[in-house]
């Protein structure tokens, strides 16, 4: 335990689920070094065999870094499909269909608060003769909300797009499918 009483992240995992842990949650190309460290384990021979490991299983990838040796990256495949598949698992189409209107509508008012057709051309204002520091930063904001609504709005469509086909194949469903059908027939 530590002095506040509470225990530590890694008391009740294995060196290996703590490498696991640590490789699941990257968000940049990371060596295996960087990896054994922050999962608290002395040997870099197993934070290596877990790594390699969680790419053989398709949870992370091994990319060559700027230094020519292994890193160790996000899988960003995986974690869009596994965000889609929480979306489908968790919410109605209604739901779903929902933010996508709310979505829109935001975007809509920004294209009326800055007279513009499209993200493009609000970026194009920024170099517009007449605004200010303050406006130009507002505009920066809204260039950013509007990129991640926009991705937002790409995933929901994808989860609206597969929602049948997954909520079929999804445990505990009333209509489990036939598994004995081949998918070619």
């Amino acid at each position: 335990m530590t002095d506040s009483g509470l225990g530590s992240w890694s008391d009740d995992l294995s060196a290996r689920e703590r490498v696991r842990e640590i490789a699941t949650t990257l968000t940049e190309p990371r060596s295996v070094e960087w990896v054994r460290k922050e999962a608290q384990i002395s040997s870099w021979q197993t934070a290596k065999d877990e790594l390699e490991m969680l790419v053989e299983f398709g949870q992370v990838q091994a990319v060559e870094g700027d230094d020519g040796n292994t890193k160790y990256a996000p899988n960003y495949q995986i974690r869009y499909f596994t965000e889609v598949a929480e979306l489908i698992n968790t919410h109605t189409r209604e739901e779903l269909r929902a933010e996508i209107a709310s979505i829109q509508e935001l975007i809509d008012e920004w294209k009326d608060d800055f007279a513009v057709e499209s993200r493009d051309e609000l970026e194009e204002t920024l170099t517009d003769d007449g605004l200010n520091s303050e406006a130009i930063r507002e505009r920066n904001r809204v260039l950013r909300k509007w990129e991640r609504y926009e991705d937002n709005k790409r995933l929901l469509k994808h989860a609206l797009e597969l929602y049948d086909d997954a909520r079929e194949l999804s445990p505990g469903q009333d209509n489990p499918p036939d598994s004995s059908v081949s998918l070619s027939q």
